[in-house]
C-alpha cells in the first residue's frame, strides 16, 4: 500500500489564492502591473507552510517576471509600502555566501514567528478615503488649496 502525504486542509493543491475582498482593496488597486505580477511571483512560493520563508531574489524577480530590476525594486518597495508583504530576513551577496530576502504574505500567519495575519493592506488609504469623497474629481472645490478661487 502506497502512503500519501496528507496535505495542509487550507491549500489542498499547489495554486495561488487572491480573495476578492484583497483585490477590490483600495491598496490593490493602486498597484502597478509590475507590483501585481511580483505579488503573484512571491505568493507562488507559499505552499502553506513556509510563510515568512519565502526566499526570492530580485534577481530571480527579473528574470520569472521579465522586468527590469530598477522595476523589480520598486514594486517591492510598493508592495511593502502597501502592506502586503513584509521583509523577514534581508538578502545578501558577498563572494562566499549567497542569501535571498525572505518575505512573509501579511494575509496568512507567519509561520516562522507565528505571528497573527495583520493585512496592513486593507487599511493603507483609509484616512485619505476618509478625507473626501471616494472618488473626488481633479476640478473639485474638495481638491482646490483654499486660496484659489473658482473661476
Amino acid at each position: 500500500m502506497v502512503k500519501r502525504r496528507k496535505l495542509n486542509k487550507r491549500h489542498d493543491a499547489p495554486h495561488v489564492r487572491l480573495y476578492r475582498w484583497m483585490l477590490e482593496s483600495p491598496a490593490y488597486l493602486s498597484l502597478g502591473c509590475p507590483a501585481r505580477g511580483v505579488l503573484v511571483e512571491i505568493a507562488r512560493v507559499y505552499d502553506g507552510t513556509n510563510n515568512g520563508r519565502l526566499g526570492m531574489s530580485v534577481r530571480t524577480l527579473t528574470e520569472r517576471c521579465r522586468i527590469a530590476e530598477g522595476t523589480v525594486r520598486q514594486a517591492l518597495l510598493e508592495l511593502q509600502d502597501r502592506g502586503f508583504i513584509e521583509c523577514v530576513t534581508k538578502g545578501s551577496f558577498n563572494r562566499k555566501v549567497q542569501h535571498a530576502s525572505e518575505w512573509r504574505l501579511t494575509w496568512w500567519e507567519c509561520d516562522m514567528s507565528g505571528e497573527l495575519p495583520s493585512k496592513r493592506f486593507m487599511q493603507w488609504g483609509r484616512e485619505k478615503q476618509n478625507a473626501g469623497s471616494k472618488y473626488p474629481v481633479a476640478g473639485s472645490k474638495q481638491n482646490r488649496a483654499p486660496s484659489q478661487k473658482a473661476v
